[in-house]
Formats: structure tokens, sequence, C-alpha cells
């Protein structure tokens, strides 16, 4: 386990990242939620060992130790994971997308199908462009959602005031009564045993720069995409959880119909967060595949890394 590495982009950035499970296994991109850091991937840390799997956990621009990057959207990341794979050697790769970092995969999928062996997302984020599509989000999002000025004043306040409410802890209010309005199994996800520790500590890291970056980061998800899922020729498999408060099933399930060549397990009862702590294991062992590719498919014959 490395938590703290970076390497630096031919352009001078510098995208830090962690990494999980078996170092010398087969290479699988896992992309953070909002907001989020590469933290969030050390839930599957023994998982992923146990399957033979190298964990990588990019921070997204702007977010932990990466550099920011002004004025981007979903269609730039793939340029960074491509260089990002290149640094470390990597030629193909699968990758693993949680919640925010759903359309970050399939934009990768889009622009680097011919490096990407196979993608998973879980609860991932569907185009949010439309108000109708936000019609059964979880109410903090959706008061969020609904008026750009009120996310740009009201962010530098409620970030002060989520560290309170995180030091406060999870049985305490005001956290306790919010837990109140998510599914019972989202609730018992949280207080299975590291669940809230977790969660916690990849949102400290993602808003260790500040609240522009993570707002930046946020906005993507309510503007149109800048990518076309119908172009996407990768084998992708969607995991939701229909009891999901927070992205609608429904909107998920229409995006997975514009995918060619994808699949999708919709699952009754589970929430946003009981759906990764208790269904990874299968996307993991999706991403794995049939056993036909060799155990280091993926990568090349360079060896060397600017991580530090």
């Amino acid at each position: 386990m490395k938590e703290n590495e970076h390497v630096t982009l031919p352009d001078g950035r510098k995208l830090g990242f962690a990494e999980y499970g078996d170092p010398q296994g087969i290479p699988v991109l896992f992309f953070h939620g909002w907001p989020s850091s590469r933290f969030q991937a050390a839930y599957l840390d023994h998982d992923a060992s146990k399957r033979g799997i190298r964990l990588l956990a990019p921070d997204r621009p702007g977010v932990g130790l990466s550099d920011p990057m002004p004025d981007r959207r979903f269609g730039d990341w793939p340029k960074d994971v491509g260089q990002f794979a290149d640094s470390l050697g990597i030629d193909r790769f699968r990758i693993f997308g949680v919640s925010g970092g759903g359309p970050y995969t399939l934009a990768t999928c889009e622009k680097l199908g011919d490096r990407v062996i196979r993608a998973a997302v879980i609860c991932g984020a569907p185009p949010l462009a439309d108000k109708a599509d936000r019609s059964h989000m979880h109410w903090a999002y959706r008061t969020l959602s609904g008026l750009k000025s009120l996310r740009r004043a009201s962010l530098p306040v409620l970030l002060p005031f989520s560290r309170w409410m995180i030091d406060r802890g999870v049985d305490h209010a005001p956290m306790s009564w919010m837990l109140k309005s998510i599914p019972e199994a989202d609730r018992e996800a949280i207080h299975s045993a590291g669940g809230w520790d977790m969660v916690i500590r990849s949102y400290l890291e993602a808003i260790r720069n500040g609240p522009g970056p993570t707002l930046d980061d946020g906005e993507l998800y309510l503007a149109p995409w800048d990518f076309e899922p119908e172009r996407i020729h990768v084998p992708v498999h969607f995991w939701h959880g229909m009891a999901d408060a927070n992205l609608p099933c429904d909107v998920a399930k229409r995006l997975a119909a514009r995918v060619p060549k994808a699949e999708g397990t919709w699952l009754e009862g589970e929430g946003h967060y009981s759906l990764p702590v208790r269904h990874s294991c299968e996307a993991l062992d999706w991403l794995k595949g049939s056993g036909q590719e060799n155990a280091h498919a993926g990568v090349s014959n360079m060896t060397g890394s600017s991580a530090s």
C-alpha cells in the first residue's frame, strides 16, 4: 500500500495517486467519487490483493495531491489517464469507477478505447444536465443543483460546517439527522466496520485545497457531457442500487442503454453507499475476466516510474 505518490505529466502538472492491492497484479485504475479522493480506494485493498489486482487510484486535477487544470471537462481526463499509465509503464488497463467517477470512466472508454480492456461503473453518476433527471436525487444534492449562485455562495460556508459535523461524529446531530434521510441499507454500510472512517478520510483529502476545486469538479455533473456514450466499444458493466437516493437508478438505466456492449446489474434494496460495500467484489471479479488473459496483461516492458 502506497498512498501519497505522484507522477509528473508532460505539461508539468503533478497527478497524485494511491496504490492498493497486489503490486505485481493486473492494473486496474480506480476513479473516485465526488467529493472524494484517491483514499476512497482503500476499502478495496484486501479484496484486490486476494485477486491479484494492482489498484491505482489517481486524484483528479485540483483534488488531493493533484495540481489543478483550469476549465477542464470530462473529456480532458482521458489524456491525463493515458499519460499517467504511460509513466507507470502500463499499456492496457481496466477501470473501476465509483459514483462521481462514472462519467470519467465512460469518457476514458470513449477516448482511449484501444487501451481499456473493460470497465465497471459502480453506482455511477448519470447525465444530470436535465433538471427532470434530478427529481429523485437526495434533497441536499437537489437543492445545491438547482441554483448555481447558491452553490457558489454556500460552499465556503458548507465546508467548515461539514468539518464541524464530522468532528461531532456519525452518531450525533446534525449528522445523525442527515442519515435518517437515506435508505436503511446505506445507514448500515456507513456504520459498518471502517465505513464512516473511509468516507470521511477520503472527503477531507478531497477538500484539502479548499472549496474551489471541489465545486469545479461538481459543476461538471450538472453540465452536458462533452463525449458520446454511444461511441464506446469497450465492455462496460453497470452496477446500481434501485434504492439509490443520491443518483436515481432509472436515469442510470437509460445511460446504460446508450452504451454498446453494456451490461447492467440493478440491485433491489441497495443504496448508494451499501452497493459498493456489498458488491464491489463482484465488480473486481468481472474486471479480472474469465482468466483467459495473462495475469500481467496490460503491463508493457517499461518498468520506470516518476512516482515519488
